[in-house]
């Protein structure tokens, strides 16, 4: 049977799909850019959040609520390529 994945590899992944957003948004695709990028952050901080010792709310709710907000601040962009 498959074991699942480490929350190390969660992390990284979660990274590697931020810069990717990044790439994508720098290169003209903002919408797309801008979803993967939400997408990838909250995935980050929910994976960090669940390594984390002493959890404080605050910590998860605001960077979760930061990516909620991009991500439908993307959807909204009228002209977006």
């Amino acid at each position: 049977m498959k074991e699942s994945f480490t929350l190390d590899q969660i992390r990284r992944f979660s990274l590697a799909v931020v810069v990717i957003g990044l790439i994508i948004s720098i290169s003209g695709a903002v919408r797309t850019g801008s979803i993967i990028l939400s997408l990838g952050a909250s995935a980050f901080v929910l994976a960090r959040h669940s390594q984390v010792k002493v959890k404080r709310n605050i910590e998860l709710i605001l960077p979760i609520m930061i990516c909620i907000m991009l991500f439908v601040l993307a959807l909204s962009l009228p002209n977006a390529r």
